[in-house]
């Protein structure tokens, strides 16, 4: 800011001049509160005691084989289990989706957890886990095994979320493309989903700014 001081003006314009340009480079120097953007369906944590495992699977038609990506987290957004998974053969698009479910319910068994809640972006899977009357027939015996599995829980539950909450089992389903057979993470998280577990955690915190 350039300050002139012309001959009509008097001592007071010259103050109040220094005065603003004084405030303007103290609000220039003030530290910024950053904010993550907002999102149309941040990740949600589930209850006290309760885990939220997400699931997805991808189709690799190039090669011939799929994927499935699991990630189990507690009440803080805290991993507690992850995986990424490939399978070698053609399964289409709902056949990946019900076996990563499959591997989602079988890896928070191994690890001990009680209290699930299943979450997937794919409709038809999560209406086939509530209501085994409406199974497509491509996946009704896995269903039927995941039926059997839930029955081992103390309590759990299914909901369908957008894709976007969905991203870090969305980026694990990717992932299973480069590995050889399966590489699961326990109460540690895969690098390649670090970026997007943070910014779940801060968006989920971040729920009562908005």
């Amino acid at each position: 800011m350039v300050i002139h001081e012309g001959k009509c003006k008097g001592n007071g314009v010259l103050i109040r001049a220094v005065a603003e340009y004084v405030a303007e480079i103290k609000e220039e120097n003030q530290p910024q509160l950053w904010l993550p953007p907002k999102t149309k369906c941040p990740w949600a944590p589930p209850g006290q005691d309760w885990y939220k495992i997400n699931t997805d699977g991808a189709v690799f038609r190039e090669i011939g084989c799929c994927g499935s990506g699991v990630v189990i987290r507690n009440d803080e957004g805290q991993i507690m289990g992850a995986m990424s998974k490939r399978w070698d053969m053609p399964l289409g698009a709902l056949e990946i989706e019900a076996k990563a479910v499959e591997d989602g319910v079988q890896l928070a068994w191994d690890l001990g957890l009680k209290r699930i809640i299943i979450e997937s972006d794919s409709q038809t899977m999560v209406n086939a886990i509530r209501d085994q009357s409406v199974v497509p027939s491509s996946i009704q015996h896995v269903i039927e095994g995941i039926g059997v599995d839930l029955t081992c829980f103390e309590a759990w539950k299914v909901s369908h979320i957008c894709r976007e909450t969905n991203s870090a089992a969305h980026i694990l389903a990717r992932n299973a493309k480069s590995v050889i057979d399966r590489v699961i993470w326990v109460e540690d998280t895969p690098p390649i989903v670090s970026a997007q577990v943070q910014q779940d955690v801060i968006c989920m915190k971040s729920v009562s700014v908005y």
